[in-house]
């Protein structure tokens, strides 16, 4: 398919079902998850958490944390995707109505995330260039000028055009994992590795926490992707099976080896995945790798950001995605890397209860039919605002999965006790 048939296809189905003919095979999803979740961000992740867990605690984590994303997001999330092929902000109208979807879905869990992972992501590529030639650190702006314009591209002509990309990122993630490992094995050894104690402990809660966090926003957005797949929920479970577990678990694990490993030569930042590889010495080709694997990440946070915002204020959908990542590279410019683990606190918080609200309203109160509300659902926003403050004050367990599980519970107690399922604008069976 050409470049304008793909982007007319696109803006064609931009806020309405996607017919079934047109519909793609599971594994191109897969592959863009898997691109999407096998970038450095996933070592950062990791070396984020050696700050205050050892090499196996983190391990644990990242296992729990995998199982949480999927079961609690990802899976439910894509399957009402897949069911009712629409994105997540139609979908978000059901449980927040058509205005307020526009706050809680479009803005909260897809616009501000993706335009902050956008700079995080056009930072640590920035980074990687400028440690790959010398650390001229004088180039480092113009760096994420360029690097956050061109991550754009294959976003912009979407989901179609995107999935070769990731394919080609797996031998890329091969081997700076290899090379990574090798070094670790030369410098520390696994007895290095293995008695890491950090200097600050916290519990294993705290760093699955901060695993969903990573990764959160990305399992939200799934029915942004899930929606070119068959309407099967077999196809989503592959999905996220095959494109979210292998390469999340076992980059975090490897990159908390890099990263407790650059410790021991003087790296504060651990979770600096591109001043841990330059550390570790390895080659110039492997920063160039990062680059890489950097795009594949962006192309996702780009695409579904611009998607809400043409949900949001109409226009083109092309050019929306251009201006997100305008936006995020201006991010990276002004320093959003470094506030990456607040930044990730910050999106376990307040994203996971605005899902939590879709998932009680599909599932539990409109019987898996959807629904879509005009004007604002304030028993939807309520719900939300209330598993947001659970996720930030609830002392114990997963602040994230505090904030799914009550924001889900208010909601579905709120229509249990009145009765309500509200006058709706429509009631559009799935897609079959």
């Amino acid at each position: 398919m050409g470049k304008q048939a793909s982007v007319e296809l696109e803006n064609a189905f931009s806020n309405k079902p996607i017919p079934l003919k047109d519909r793609k095979s599971w594994i191109g999803i897969a592959a863009i998850y898997f691109g999407n979740t096998a970038a450095l961000s996933s070592f950062s992740s990791g070396g984020g958490l050696i700050a205050g867990l050892t090499f196996w605690q983190t391990a644990i984590a990242a296992f729990i944390a995998t199982v949480l994303l999927l079961l609690i997001f990802f899976i439910p999330m894509g399957y009402i995707g897949a069911r009712e092929g629409v994105n997540t902000y139609v979908i978000g109208e059901a449980a927040f109505g058509k205005k307020g979807s526009t706050l809680a879905t479009a803005f909260v869990i897809t616009i501000i995330p993706c335009v902050g992972w956008y700079g995080v992501q056009v930072s640590i590529a920035a980074s990687a260039l400028d440690q790959a030639i010398g650390g001229d650190t004088n180039l480092l702006p113009l760096f994420m000028v360029v690097l956050g314009l061109l991550f754009a591209v294959p976003a912009m002509f979407g989901v179609l055009s995107m999935s070769w990309l990731d394919y080609i990122s797996i031998p890329a993630i091969l081997v700076i994992t290899v090379l990574g490992v090798v070094k670790v094995m030369n410098i520390a050894g696994f007895e290095g590795v293995f008695s890491y104690v950090p200097a600050d402990s916290q519990s294993v809660l705290w760093g699955i926490n901060i695993m969903v966090g990573s990764l959160v926003v990305g399992a939200s957005f799934a029915p942004d992707y899930t929606r070119w797949s068959k309407n099967k929920l077999s196809d989503v479970t592959y999905s996220g099976l095959l494109g979210i577990a292998p390469p999340l678990i076992v980059l975090t694990i490897i990159g908390s080896m890099l990263a407790l490993t650059a410790t021991t030569l003087g790296v504060e930042q651990a979770w600096n995945i591109s001043e841990v590889l330059s550390v570790l010495g390895l080659p110039a080709i492997a920063l160039l790798f990062v680059i890489l694997l950097q795009w594949t990440t962006n192309i996702t946070a780009a695409y579904s950001a611009g998607l809400a915002l043409t949900n949001v204020f109409g226009w083109s959908r092309f050019w929306w995605t251009l201006i997100a990542a305008a936006v995020g590279t201006a991010l990276s410019l002004f320093g959003i890397i470094d506030h990456f683990l607040g930044f990730l606190g910050l999106l376990a918080t307040f994203v996971s209860p605005a899902t939590g609200v879709i998932l009680s309203e599909y599932f539990f109160v409109s019987k898996r039919k959807f629904q879509s509300r005009k004007g604002v659902y304030w028993p939807g926003i309520a719900a939300w605002l209330i598993g947001g403050a659970a996720a930030y004050f609830i002392p114990f367990f997963i602040p994230a999965i505090n904030g799914v599980i009550v924001a889900a519970v208010v909601y579905y107690v709120y229509h249990m006790v009145t009765g309500n399922s509200a006058k709706v604008d429509q009631t559009q069976e799935h897609v079959s």
